[in-house]
């Protein structure tokens, strides 16, 4: 057996050492990926979150506004109700009634920025989990495909140290079967010297 075929070639270990570099190389450009991905989706949720702000602050100030108007409108009311007490039964009562209607549409128009100010919330929140689902999805998978690799990788070692240890157990069984056939040789040229 020729020494070449006692252990592993160079060529060999290079075209082993090259694929586990090529492997890591993927894994390392999948990792980059996937936190890239991550990282976009944080800020799209930043994003949206600053978005929602925006609007609800647009909506809330809106609301004080209307507010504001409609008790200015209410205390103008009440204020010509006082002026008109004397003979004006009927219409101060209409008055009270037109301001306890604005009151009510307030009160109302209140309520629905509450209602719609709780409803965003809760779409910002279920957005923001659906979002870190994603990303804690992706991130186990990274970690699955690493260690996937990485069993891989103990796993090619473990076969090129089976193959080493083959290849010496070869070469020592061809070397003790050389001496044995050397010594052989020998006994058999001892005999032939002595039978001359």
């Amino acid at each position: 057996m020729s020494p070449s075929s006692a252990a592993p070639s160079e060529d060999f270990w290079q075209t082993s050492h090259a694929e586990i570099q090529a492997r890591l190389s993927a894994a390392q450009g999948e990792s980059q990926q996937l936190r890239d991905t991550i990282q976009s989706l944080r800020d799209a949720l930043e994003e949206s979150r600053v978005g929602e702000t925006q609007r609800t602050q647009s909506a809330v100030s809106g609301a004080n506004s209307e507010l504001l108007l409609l008790q200015a409108t209410v205390q103008s009311l009440r204020d010509e109700l006082e002026l008109q007490k004397v003979g004006e039964d009927s219409r101060r009562a209409e008055a009270v009634a037109m301001a306890n209607g604005e009151i009510l549409q307030l009160r109302q128009t209140a309520q629905s920025l509450r209602d719609e100010l709780e409803f965003q919330k809760a779409e910002e929140t279920a957005r923001r989990s659906e979002a870190l689902a994603i990303a804690n999805a992706e991130i186990i998978q990274l970690r699955q495909t690493v260690q996937s690799l990485r069993d891989e990788l103990e796993a090619s070692r473990a076969a090129q140290l089976r193959e080493i240890e083959d290849a010496h157990a070869q070469g020592r069984r061809e070397i003790l079967q050389l001496q044995s056939t050397i010594q052989q040789l020998r006994s058999e040229l001892e005999q032939h010297h002595a039978g001359r």
